[in-house]
């Protein structure tokens, strides 16, 4: 909950029971950290129930999508408690040495790999999906995350692909 604005000189203005405003826990998101906070995402409303934040509009019209999809597929003879949008971030990228890139005229000329091999077979254990990250990749990965973070998008999973 909120303060009820009753210690707010509004000079009589309006009764403080409409002054309110509540907080509640958002369950549709993610508890996540950013370096050593943790960030527990919730909805404020007004005590009429008008939106004060982004997330509650957001979170009405995903339930709004839900029922009216539901009903659209009941006419098209299927049977479902809801749906549920996603609308993650998903994007896979891979870091280069310098000294590689000066090395690879398709990546210079197009910015992505045109030349390259199939993946290799017996991997060492160091070039795993769950191996530990290098330090100028998570270096790197964390400036793009706390980035990422300033226009609200928490980014939540790190991992090494292995790339030919």
């Amino acid at each position: 909950g909120e303060t009820d604005g009753s210690s707010y000189p509004n000079g009589g203005l309006r009764a403080t029971h409409t002054a309110g405003a509540y907080t509640a826990l958002d369950p549709t998101s993610a508890i996540f950290m950013m370096d050593d906070t943790i960030f527990i995402p919730t909805c404020f409303v007004s005590w009429n129930g008008d939106a004060l934040d982004e997330k509650t509009p957001l979170l009405r019209a995903e339930e709004a999508l839900s029922t009216e999809c539901s009903r659209l597929l009941k006419i098209m003879g299927h049977t479902t408690a809801g749906v549920q949008q996603n609308i993650g971030l998903e994007q896979e990228f891979f870091l280069v040495p310098r000294e590689a890139y000066a090395t690879r005229a398709d990546l210079q000329l197009a910015g992505r790999t045109l030349l390259g091999c199939g993946a290799a077979r017996g991997q060492e254990m160091c070039d795993h999906y769950m191996g530990p990250l290098n330090q100028h990749a998570l270096a790197a990965i964390r400036e793009m995350q706390s980035e990422a973070f300033k226009l609200g998008i928490p980014l939540r999973t790190r991992h090494r692909e292995v790339a030919p």
